[in-house]
């Protein structure tokens, strides 16, 4: 609620201009959310908003040649900067109206002024629907709605009673009633808006959909592991993956669980990994020789499934992540505007695509889930091809320690059970940890024999050590594991949920994964308020960007029908029609809301009639008064006798014995009980508010 008494201090100008400056601020919220406008104009504004407030009298219509030349000199640059292909023609339009709001709300001098900022505030909302119109606009529109009504309402009020000649802060019309009625209108506003926004025929554009430029040169994902340093690894709950099932999988399984794989390493680097150096020659999917498998079992055993995957944008930009499985396709539905993406497959199976996106980006990917299982891995033998070599080089300056463990876990036994008895031996023995270990000059017999605890990393890379090792060739793998389901369809994949394994080759299958790590330390153990509050919002956003922002022709056919089953079945429920009761039992909500609202509505319109100026509750006296002073003056408007929207009790006399000189004794008699009972604690019943009334009317005739 807005605090009065500081209502009062402020008076009406005052109000008019901060509500003006907040939905200026709103405004700039909308275009700012998108995150594209550049960091000079993102700093600039608040900083020009706050000063303006301070100094802008001083400033107003002054210095106007240094404002127009800066202004130029800005629309120069943005111009050169969209001819010359630096800049989105849509976002230098956006800066240049933050620029020309800035230059405004330094100048606020005239009614003109205040109508010029508002129409440069809704500029700037405008723009950010462009630049980004997620749920962080939406929440930045709402407030601007009810800021700019108040803007709206209060310029024309305030301007009004100035050109009457009256006190500009006139402080008995800042109320907190009149802010709320405002805002209520506000909001009946938007209301309407979104019932039109539902109803109005839709237009699927998508070739006219925007995509913002400005590729990112740095992926998400790094190039390379290292194993040693200080602190602990973050458990960091932002979302960067969210994956749908494009159907439900046969074995009644859904994404959480499952391992996502971005990038393979091969080279040890003797403080970790890095990917091999013939990545380079990567071919176009399309044109990329299938993967060799093995038949015998795939034929038995195939599982061929889909996901669609939107790829937050920071995290694994460049990169396509492909589901456990044996990965079969990858494309772009939606495409990136005027360019076409490419998809690329490196030779070492990761999935590339370009160019880079400035914003999320969003793929299909098909796999067949299907894999061997250890007996049939078994009897593969050893014949490796030359592609793989570099999967078998182990350091050269290994730990006679981490050698003499190989052999103990591997002598003898086939490289399929060579792996698991590895994998199984880590798992038990270690324990695991995000601590880091600080600087080791030989982080794998650190790991393995001294401090026995570590990360994720730690375990997939001693695994791979102890393979190559033993003549068995495996890489390191990086991606994310885990996932929570959501309530909006999805399952969202955090930055916490971030994981490495290990993919183990044999002849005739490939490779295949293996984790080390203790399967319940694997993924994110983020919980707690802020993981909650950080999935909860990625959920609403979801919904807003399916619900409002990908709203098409097809969505809207789907919500009017939705609706029109709805009245349907509550037509046929009330007609005593069976198989109505599914309808009802989705409408209901929709009409127990109608109902608090109406019975809202009737109690707000009942306190209306027993609310002061101050919004106190009147009593029953004072609320019978009002009535009578109300009633007075509509008879004395339909005799003609019309009283100034100002003028109070005692004023009103005085005009009417200047008017009707006859109506002057019962109107003085009207104003004293309506001021004895209004002020001075006098009771007033009914019947003696009738025979004022009464005498009034005989008076004028």
């Amino acid at each position: 609620m807005i605090d009065l008494l500081r209502l009062r201090r402020i008076g009406l100008a005052g109000a008019q201009t901060w509500a003006g400056s907040l939905a200026a601020a709103c405004a700039f919220c909308a275009a700012a959310v998108g995150g594209e406008l550049a960091l000079p104009i993102v700093i600039g504004f608040p900083v020009a908003l706050a000063l303006a407030l301070v100094l802008g009298d001083r400033v107003a219509a002054r210095y106007q040649w240094a404002w127009t030349a800066a202004l130029a000199l800005a629309f120069a640059m943005e111009v050169a900067l969209v001819v010359f292909g630096q800049e989105d023609p849509v976002l230098a339009a956006a800066q240049f109206a933050v620029l020309l709001c800035m230059h405004r709300l330094w100048h606020r001098r005239t009614e003109r002024d205040e109508y010029l900022l508002l129409l440069l505030s809704l500029l700037m909302v405008c723009a950010g629907a462009a630049l980004s119109a997620e749920l962080l606009f939406g929440v930045s529109f709402v407030a601007y709605a009810i800021c700019g009504t108040w803007a709206l309402a209060l310029t024309h009020l305030r301007f009004e009673v100035e050109r009457r000649s009256e006190p500009a802060s006139r402080r008995s019309l800042l109320t907190p009633s009149l802010f709320a009625r405002l805002a209520a209108l506000a909001v009946v506003g938007l209301a309407g808006t979104a019932m039109l926004f539902i109803a109005f025929p839709r237009m699927a554009l998508g070739g006219l959909r925007r995509h913002p430029a400005g590729a990112r040169t740095v992926a998400g994902l790094s190039d390379q592991i290292t194993l040693s340093g200080h602190g602990t690894i973050a458990d960091d709950p932002r979302i960067v993956l969210r994956v749908r099932a494009m159907r439900a999988t046969e074995d009644g399984r859904d994404p959480v669980g499952m391992y996502w794989r971005a990038r393979s390493f091969d080279t040890w680097t003797g403080n970790g990994w890095r990917a091999r150096s013939d990545l380079g020659r990567r071919r176009l999917l399309s044109e990329s020789p299938p993967m060799r498998r093995d038949s015998t079992w795939r034929a038995r055993r195939a599982a061929l499934e889909s996901f669609e995957v939107e790829a937050v944008s920071g995290f694994s930009d460049g990169i396509i992540l492909t589901p456990e499985g044996w990965p079969l396709s990858a494309f772009f539905p939606h495409g990136f505007g005027s360019r076409s993406p490419r998809v690329f497959r490196a030779a070492n199976g990761d999935f590339f695509y370009t160019p880079l996106q400035a914003s999320d980006v969003r793929y299909v990917v098909s796999v067949d889930r299907a894999m061997p299982t250890l007996q049939e891995l078994r009897g593969r033998g050893r014949d490796y091809p030359a592609e793989v070599a570099i999967d078998l080089v182990a350091p050269p300056d290994l730990d006679p320690l981490v050698q003499a463990l190989s052999r103990r876990l591997t002598n003898g036994k086939d490289p399929a059970d060579a792996a698991a008895s590895i994998e199984t031996w880590l798992s038990n023995a270690l324990t695991y940890s995000r601590d880091l270990s600080g600087e080791q000059r030989d982080p794998i017999a650190n790991f393995l024999f001294r401090s026995k605890k570590g990360h994720c990393e730690l375990f997939s890379s001693a695994m791979v050590i102890l393979l190559r090792a033993a003549g068995i060739p495996a890489r390191n793998v990086t991606g994310y594991y885990g996932g929570t389901a959501t309530d909006s369809g999805y399952v969202a994949l955090r930055a916490g949920d971030a994981h490495s394994w290990v993919e183990v080759y044999f002849p005739g299958a490939g490779f295949v994964p293996f984790d080390p790590t203790p399967p319940s330390d694997r993924g994110a153990r983020a919980g707690g308020l802020w993981a909650s509050a950080v999935l909860a919002w990625d959920s609403v956003a979801q919904r807003w960007g399916r619900l409002v922002v990908d709203y098409d022709l097809i969505a809207q056919g789907r919500v009017l029908n939705g609706i029109g089953r709805a009245i349907s079945g509550i037509g046929n429920r009330l007609r005593g029609k069976q198989g109505a009761t599914s309808s009802l039992g989705r409408a209901w909500p929709v009409g127990a809301a109608m109902a608090l609202i109406g019975v809202g509505a009737f109690l707000f319109a009942r306190r209306k009639r027993r609310v002061g100026a101050h919004g106190r509750a009147l009593s029953g006296d004072e609320a019978r008064a009002r009535r009578l002073w109300l009633r007075t003056r509509d008879r004395l408007e339909r005799s003609q006798v019309a009283l100034a929207p100002s003028s109070g009790v005692r004023e009103a006399v005085e005009q009417v014995a200047s008017r009707v000189p006859g109506a002057r004794v019962p109107v003085e008699k009207i104003a004293e009980a309506v001021l004895a009972a209004r002020w001075g604690g006098r009771p007033l019943e009914r019947g003696e508010a009738r025979d004022l009334l009464a005498g009034l009317d005989a008076a004028l005739r």
